[in-house]
């Protein structure tokens, strides 16, 4: 069966908190700065007084766990979310959690009901990772009458100097999507990694034609960078790199028309990940 992603079954939000900071908590800074000591530790790296943010963290009024932004948003996917379908719940992120060692995978499955699923995160590997994950729920699920849910969330908060989170400015977010095997939506066509060394106009329109998306109807959404490469009367969608992993997907539901074929694009430091979505069949 053909795995399919109805853009109206992907529901996002960003948030500014999702908790505020209690005065008790800073009787736990100790405790915390001893976690990150051990960390910068296992990484044979000193914790400097310059790299050292546990008290910001403790007292940020900018405070968002994954595990409350995925509840906040996925009461807004209960019309279409059938619990007996859903067998796989694949979570993915870039960030780290605000509350380390909570299974948001877990916490979606106990909200929802759902009963023998797979759960899984993808983590730490760039913001394709959400890419991947889709291309994971693919696999997952093919040859199965199933549903899947794809999860992703980002959030701000470090308890460490990171000039990485400095120049990427996360937001706080997240954004749920329902992949079903019911022929409804886009038809998923394939993931495809490149190098950045190949990526051009040509390597770009082979990829085009190899899914089996038509030009005339097909979008590109991605880093605004990475469409300069799109060929000439090509409609292209910058998506807001501050949402991370969840940025084409977000654009893909905002920006969604009927007919049209999508070309998701994001990245990592070893290369470009892409996958394709064809328009739905029209009924005949």
């Amino acid at each position: 069966m053909t795995l399919c992603l109805d853009p109206a079954d992907i529901v996002f939000q960003s948030f500014h908190h999702t908790e505020t900071p209690q005065p008790e908590w800073r009787a736990e800074v100790a405790h915390w700065r001893s976690y990150v000591q051990h960390f910068f530790q296992a990484n044979g790296r000193t914790l400097s007084p310059r790299d050292d943010q546990v008290q910001a963290w403790v007292d940020s009024q900018e405070r968002a766990s994954f595990s409350d932004m995925i509840s906040a948003v996925l009461p807004r996917l209960a019309a279409v979310i059938q619990p007996q379908r859903v067998k796989t719940v694949l979570m993915a992120h870039w960030t780290p959690d605000l509350h380390m060692g909570s299974s948001v995978v877990n916490a979606a499955i106990h909200q929802l009901g759902l009963s023998a699923c797979l759960a899984l995160a993808i983590s730490d590997r760039g913001a394709d990772a959400g890419l991947f994950a889709l291309d994971g729920l693919s696999d997952c699920l093919a040859d199965k009458d199933e549903d899947g849910l794809l999860l992703i969330a980002e959030q701000k908060n470090l308890m460490y100097d990171s000039p990485l989170m400095a120049r990427l400015q996360p937001e706080n977010n997240a954004c749920v999507c329902l992949l079903n095997s019911q022929q409804r939506g886009l038809r998923y066509r394939g993931f495809r990694r490149a190098p950045h060394a190949k990526w051009s106009t040509e390597w770009l329109s082979h990829l085009i034609e190899q899914l089996g998306l038509v030009n005339e109807r097909l979008t590109l959404i991605g880093p605004a960078q990475l469409l300069e490469v799109a060929s000439a009367g090509t409609r292209a969608l910058a998506t807001n790199p501050h949402l991370l992993c969840a940025a084409p997907f977000v654009a893909l539901r905002t920006f969604w028309e009927p007919q049209r074929d999508y070309l998701l694009i994001s990245e990592n430091d070893n290369g470009i990940s892409l996958c394709g979505l064809a328009a739905e069949e029209p009924l005949r």
